[in-house]
């Protein structure tokens, strides 16, 4: 990528930066390949820059498969360093880089959710740490996946996985040490933290760039179909479609990642805990289907027994315990054999 200093007089809105932006103490305000906007472009006036460095063309073009771990590492990575600007951006200049997380739907979040190792991959690469960029990135995926199993295509697809990548950007107004508090949250707290719906909602309101499907998937998506989530407690088909599937995405998500109070769970824990919930919390059409296709994605993986075994994922039938084979030859039906079971994947 070639740069060129630039006058701030003559940045214009959609220029994209060469290098940060730094205040006088290190900290990023705008983070290298951000889009400019003329929000940012007048608040940089304010800061009394002079020059500012702009990128003079468009990064390359990432590949067109990721058939590796390695290689979708690579572009998570990049992406979760994007994610991470954007949420600074959001949380110092109170304003939404639309352009470029849109950007990010079009490339990098696309390019992963069509890798035939997703899950897994997404399953081994969990770290605790930046937890809620990760989460970003992995909702936007996940519902972009079980969107197009329900059958969502073109626009609504895309427009669906954005309101993934977005649907807790309003956890950027939330004090940081609520939102990376490692013990329990008071009552107050919590009220607090449950406002991260609403927040996000009317950050997007004043967003050209959004719609009325992206606005309440990012506003509805902790509403349960029993009527027991929030902000409003609404249920059934009040919920709009977007949420009920984001709602899916988040807690798969949130139960196979480690957080600082809770280790995570295999997939396959998680599958059978979203199955008890699929009439009650949870919307049925949707979990079924999530079911119905997500445990194809493990047949081939490696995965640790809890008697010590290393074995192969090697067929799933219509419950949540596939059949693997162990490294000596020995197939096991963990739906028949439950003193068995799967510890992590390898």
């Amino acid at each position: 990528m070639t740069t060129k200093k630039y006058p701030i007089a003559e940045v214009e809105p959609g220029m994209k930066l060469a290098s940060s932006i730094l205040t006088e103490s290190g900290q990023i305000i705008l983070a290298e390949d951000t889009v400019l906007t003329a929000t940012f472009i007048e608040k940089l006036k304010l800061m009394n820059l002079e020059f500012v460095n702009i990128a003079a063309k468009p990064a390359e073009e990432a590949p067109a498969v990721l058939a590796t771990a390695e290689a979708f590492d690579a572009v998570y990575d990049d992406t979760l360093q994007i994610i991470e600007s954007c949420f600074s951006t959001m949380r110092y200049f109170k304003e939404v880089p639309l352009m470029q997380m849109k950007e990010l739907v079009d490339t990098s979040i696309n390019l992963m959710m069509d890798a035939a190792g997703l899950f897994s991959y997404l399953h081994t690469i969990r770290k605790q740490d930046d937890y809620t960029f990760r989460h970003s990135i992995n909702v936007a995926s996940i519902s972009g996946i079980l969107g197009k199993w329900i059958g969502l295509s073109g626009e609504k697809l895309k427009d669906l996985i954005f309101a993934g990548l977005l649907h807790d950007i309003g956890k950027t107004q939330i004090p940081l040490e609520i939102l990376n508090k490692p013990s329990k949250l008071t009552q107050g707290e919590m009220k607090i933290m449950k406002s991260h719906t609403i927040e996000g909602y009317k950050m997007l309101l004043k967003e050209p760039g959004t719609n009325e499907d992206i606005l309440y998937g990012v506003l509805q998506h902790h509403e349960k179909t029993d009527g027991t989530g929030y902000p409003f407690g609404i249920s059934g088909e009040q919920i709009h479609i977007f949420a009920r599937i984001i709602a899916v995405a988040d807690i798969y998500d949130a139960m196979t990642s480690d957080r600082v109070y809770r280790k995570k769970q295999t997939p396959f824990t998680v599958i059978e805990e979203i199955r008890q919930d699929t009439f009650g919390k949870l919307d049925p059409a949707i979990c079924m289907t999530f079911m119905r296709n997500i445990l194809d994605y493990f047949i081939g993986t490696k995965v640790l027994l809890s008697d010590g075994e290393e074995a192969e994922i090697v067929y799933q039938g219509n419950h949540s315990y596939p059949t693997v084979c162990t490294r000596d030859g020995r197939f096991i039906d963990l739906e028949v054999n439950r003193d068995i079971s799967i510890v992590s994947l390898v």
